[in-house]
């Protein structure tokens, strides 16, 4: 054969290609046959109750949330099996889920709407996550919308357990398979065995997505937000996944094949190199120390920020605190979630910023009390806000040194856990 005919089915392989771009979440590359996830979305029908209908309809959803609270209770378990980082991750998110389903705006919502509007519980349920994702998506927040992520999920275990169709994962899958879906779940992640699975793509997602942060901490790579991913690919193609680039390759040619397994043979260099760097100390050749602390947005985060060195947290968010509620956390509230930062840091730095809401990001806790701007950066918001009412800002203040009227001391003879430093980083606190 010529070489120039040799070029032209090289070429021709090369065209069948289909290289889509999407948000890498998880770093990695994973080279296997495709799974084709089932679906997550569920379609109901409304339908209309007469009055002597209400109370039944009222207690099947009472018994949805009971069944939903023994499968997430059930899951928790299964999950403590997993690598630490993420066992901790997801033990924190299935938590976040059970209060979901304890008496939240979330379930007094379904509750109310089958009683005022006389609908199914299938539909109440996703209507009001419907209007809690609205509420959400109109603060133009990118943490506050892949929140909407953990409400959804909550819904459509409602709604399957309603309905008596119980979601079945990863049946029947190949041992390496790659799996693409138009969404998974953060506990649908957290059932993935890294020795079975290569990685994943979705449709839809986030970098702050729990999905995400469960991939890192499995070590998965991943590549959400794909448009069109579902359209291309069929069971059991052959796909590449780079977490790290945000691409994947569905019916790759042999050279590209080739060239991505030497890059995944060297990423898993480079990260076992790392692996053996992040426990010594961070200094120059010139001798000079370098602190390195991290960023967290949800608690859930501190294992991974452990497990790769961090010498303390240089910001922690607050504002996770005030989402998704109808009440203000109290100064006992924030205490019980610092300190456990700070417990868990052992002795290092905590960096704690006061709640940086109002303008676009207004949590429904604090609606009554932020007024509409023209200009919402230059309106009632963050320390702003903070200082107009100081009724907020006092509990902030006062969590990380009291709490039950309990001092916080840094006295080994009268402390309640090892201490580290909690510093504002408002200049108005010094």
């Amino acid at each position: 054969m010529r070489s120039n005919q040799l070029s032209e089915l090289v070429e021709q392989a090369a065209s069948t290609e289909r290289r889509l771009p999407g948000l890498g979440v998880s770093p990695g590359i994973a080279i296997g046959p495709a799974h084709i996830a089932e679906g997550g979305d569920i379609q109901v029908r409304e339908s209309h109750l007469r009055e002597t209908e209400i109370e039944a309809e009222r207690g099947r959803f009472a018994e949805a949330v009971a069944v939903s609270l023994r499968q997430l209770r059930k899951l928790k378990v299964k999950t403590a099996g997993l690598p630490e980082s993420a066992a901790e991750e997801v033990g924190y998110l299935l938590d976040a889920h059970l209060a979901m389903l304890s008496n939240s705006r979330l379930v007094r919502g379904v509750d109310h709407r089958i009683t005022r509007a006389r609908i199914n519980a299938e539909r109440a349920v996703q209507l009001e996550i419907d209007e809690i994702a609205e509420s959400f998506a109109s603060m133009r927040d990118a943490y506050l919308a892949a929140r909407i992520e953990d409400i959804r999920v909550v819904g459509t275990r409602l709604i399957r357990n309603l309905i008596k169709k119980p979601y079945v994962a990863y049946a029947a899958m190949t041992e390496g398979a790659v799996i693409l879906a138009d969404e998974l779940t953060p506990a649908d992640t957290a059932l993935m065995d890294p020795q079975r699975v290569a990685g994943f793509a979705t449709v839809f997602g986030g970098a702050e997505s729990h999905t995400a942060i469960v991939a890192r901490a499995l070590g998965l790579p991943a590549v959400l937000a794909v448009p069109g991913l579902l359209e291309h690919a069929r069971a059991d193609d052959k796909v590449v996944i780079d977490g790290t680039e945000g691409t994947v390759i569905i019916g790759p040619c042999a050279e590209t094949i080739a060239e991505y397994q030497a890059r995944r043979d060297g990423f898993e260099r480079e990260r076992r190199h790392l692996a053996r760097l992040r426990k010594l100390p961070a200094v120059t050749r010139d001798e000079v120390e370098i602190t390195l602390e991290a960023n967290l947005e949800l608690p859930v985060e501190l294992p991974r920020a452990l497990a790769n060195g961090a010498m303390g947290l240089g910001l922690v968010r607050s504002e996770f605190l005030y989402m998704n509620r109808d009440d203000l956390p109290g100064e006992d509230e924030q205490y019980a979630v610092f300190s456990a930062l700070v417990r868990g840091m052992e002795g290092r730095p905590v960096t704690v910023r006061t709640f940086d809401l109002g303008g676009e990001k207004i949590a429904r806790s604090l609606s009554d009390r932020v007024e509409e701007s023209a200009n919402p950066a230059l309106g009632l918001r963050a320390i702003r806000l903070s200082l107009r009412h100081r009724r907020l800002l006092d509990p902030q203040l006062g969590a990380p040194t009291t709490s039950s009227n309990t001092p916080w001391r840094s006295t080994a003879a009268t402390s309640r856990w090892p201490i580290s430093t909690i510093r504002c980083t408002r200049r108005c606190c010094g």
